[in-house]
C-alpha cells in the first residue's frame, strides 16, 4: 500500500495522533495494518455492509462490543478524513472507527469472514 504523507494531529488533552494517508483522502491510524487499510478502502467503494469486531490485536480477545458495530464505511470531512461506520448509505455520519483495533471484519448478509487477525 502506497501512502502519500504521515500527518499528526494534536488533541485538546495533549495527546499526537499519527496517520497514514491514502491516495484517495482517507487516514488511518499509523498502527493500522496495511491488509485492513486495503480491505477498509475497498469496503468504502464498494458499499458493502459489515460487522467489526473490536479487540486487543495482541492477544486477539475480543471485547464483546455490541453496539455501533454494524454499518458501511464512510469518511469524515474536515484535513484529516478518518475513516467512520455510518449506518446506512443515507446516513450523513456515524461513529469514528477505531480501524487500529480491529479484529475481524464480517459481512452482514451471510456473516461472511473478511478479516480476522
Amino acid at each position: 500500500m502506497k501512502y502519500l504523507d504521515y500527518p499528526k494531529e494534536k488533541l485538546s488533552n495533549g495527546n499526537t495522533i499519527e496517520y497514514k494517508r491514502t491516495e484517495n483522502g482517507t487516514c488511518y491510524h499509523k498502527e493500522t495494518p496495511d491488509k485492513l487499510v486495503e480491505l477498509l478502502e475497498e469496503l468504502l467503494e464498494n458499499r458493502t455492509r459489515i460487522t467489526v469486531d473490536y479487540g486487543d490485536i495482541k492477544t486477539g480477545k475480543s471485547w464483546g462490543e455490541e453496539h455501533d458495530i454494524t454499518g458501511y464505511i464512510g469518511r469524515s470531512t474536515g484535513n484529516i478524513k478518518i475513516p467512520l461506520l455510518v449506518y446506512n448509505t443515507r446516513s450523513y455520519g456515524g461513529g469514528a472507527l477505531l480501524d487500529h483495533c480491529i479484529i475481524g471484519i464480517k459481512t452482514s448478509k451471510g456473516n461472511k469472514e473478511l478479516y480476522k487477525i
